[in-house]
């Protein structure tokens, strides 16, 4: 009686095939979907390494995919231009700053000066990542050959930085800490010497490297000696 009991509750083989074979399925998704994503995240790196060491024009979406290890046609199904490409290495490499920088400026309790300060030594501390000089010198070096790309970064990079520094100007100007006219300051520069201070490092590092450290706070008391005269 008690084992036709049991027998009379246990599932068919067939019907516990079906259940496994219906789990691992609903797995196989994820599993697939992570390798895609890492798969994705090689092509990006790459493509950063082929950009840095032949330019963005002479880079070929052949010689990312043979430096990424995949089928040179593998990579057309994660991106259909070099263009394409290019705007996602900016994306992964230079927004989750430029978010982290915003978050932070609209967060922040304390006076304009504290903010300027912080916010800059923010970008000098960003600017140490070796992706970060590589993609501002390839943008340099590329924009005014490829306008759809300055457009990109201009709009997703450059107008952004900017409105954040004018945001904590007029904060300062607000409470009295910045001089009335600061707003009329120009962007450039402001932001100019830490560009200029990360390519220079980027090139000329083994011949004159600049002290970050040294060179961000006389940045910064340059900045502020502007901003209250």
């Amino acid at each position: 009686m008690t084992d036709q009991s049991v027998s009379s509750t246990m599932w068919p083989t067939s019907n516990l095939r079906n259940f496994m074979s219906l789990a691992v399925s609903n797995l196989a998704p994820g599993k697939r979907l992570q390798q895609k994503e890492a798969r994705r995240n090689d092509i990006i790196e790459a493509a950063l390494a082929e950009f840095a060491s032949q330019g963005f024009t002479a880079t070929k979406l052949d010689d990312v995919a043979v430096r990424a290890g995949i089928g040179k046609g593998t990579i057309y199904l994660y991106f259909n231009s070099k263009e394409s490409l290019f705007e996602e290495v900016v994306r992964c490499t230079l927004f989750p700053g430029r978010e982290m920088a915003e978050s932070y400026v609209e967060d922040f309790e304390g006076t304009a000066t504290e903010l300027m300060v912080n916010h800059f030594r923010f970008i000098y501390g960003f600017f140490q990542n070796e992706k970060v000089p590589l993609l501002l010198a390839i943008v340099l070096a590329e924009a005014a050959r490829f306008p759809q790309l300055a457009q990109f970064f201009f709009d997703e990079m450059i107008r952004p930085s900017r409105q954040l520094i004018q945001d904590i100007i007029e904060r300062g100007i607000a409470s009295g800490e910045f001089r009335a006219s600061a707003s009329l300051i120009h962007h450039q520069l402001l932001i100019s010497p830490a560009v200029l201070a990360a390519i220079f490092n980027l090139q000329f590092h083994q011949q004159e490297p600049i002290d970050f450290a040294v060179y961000s706070e006389m940045h910064i008391d340059f900045i502020l000696r502007g901003l209250k005269a």
